[in-house]
């Protein structure tokens, strides 16, 4: 075993303290930039995510999953503002590189998506939509593939995608990392995944607002998807 790691990330949010807590520790607020799941501890202090040690609303948490500790502060800021900072140590596997660098890539879409969710679609009830490709997608090249058929190289790239069963969608990137794209859309922040370094397909987590027909969407971006690498 090795020494624990440690990401850190601290990103500034158009939202009061309270309006951060709901969306990192509510259902509804989870949907809306990460995926649905419960956060609130039991009179045991055990939460879905694990074992709660601090639980102060509209302050931040800790919780402990295992080897690693997530924490979340919470620092209100001059007009109604806030900043979020998160932590999470761990990853003390002797080969602990590769999923440190994925879970630290991942992170850094997560909690941009959850200012442009704040700055965009606060408070409006969230779709999320999630499709894993073919086998064949597991590669840093077919990541390079999607990226090349999507038209995207740069942040503030537009984007017009044909997806089967629903409206044409045109958007524009918000985020490209070295393993994830991000597409503002009307009515959605659409996220897509490179998972090459982990050895699995590529994937779709995209956040839909307002009234939506989530079997509609999820099929709809499935056939896309497969379609990408036939």
């Amino acid at each position: 075993m090795t020494d624990e790691h440690k990401i850190e990330i601290e990103i500034p949010l158009d939202a009061t303290p309270d309006e951060v807590w709901d969306a990192i520790t509510t259902r509804e607020g989870m949907t809306a930039w990460f995926f649905p799941m419960e956060v609130a501890p039991d009179e045991n202090g055990v939460s879905p995510g694990g074992q709660m040690t601090n639980w102060e609303p509209g302050h931040g948490y800790t919780v402990v999953a295992g080897e690693n500790t997530f924490e979340y502060l919470i620092e209100a800021r001059d007009g109604g503002s806030a900043v979020l900072r998160f932590s999470q140590t761990g990853f003390t596997a002797d080969d602990w590189e590769a999923e440190y660098e994925a879970t630290a890539r991942g992170w850094g879409l997560y909690f941009h998506t959850l200012a442009l969710y704040l700055s965009a679609f606060k408070n409006e009830p969230a779709t999320y939509v999630v499709a894993e490709g073919p086998e064949s997608s597991k590669t840093a090249e077919a990541w390079q593939q999607l990226l090349s058929v999507l038209g995207a190289s740069a942040v503030g790239d537009k984007v017009e995608i044909t997806v089967p069963g629903l409206d044409p969608i045109i958007g524009e990137v918000d985020y490209l990392g070295p393993s994830h794209l991000g597409i503002h859309a009307d009515r959605a922040l659409l996220r897509f995944h490179d998972r090459s370094l982990l050895g699995i397909p590529v994937a779709i987590g995209h956040h839909y607002y307002g009234d939506q027909d989530a079997d509609r969407l999820h099929k709809g971006w499935t056939s896309w998807l497969a379609a990408q690498y036939q």
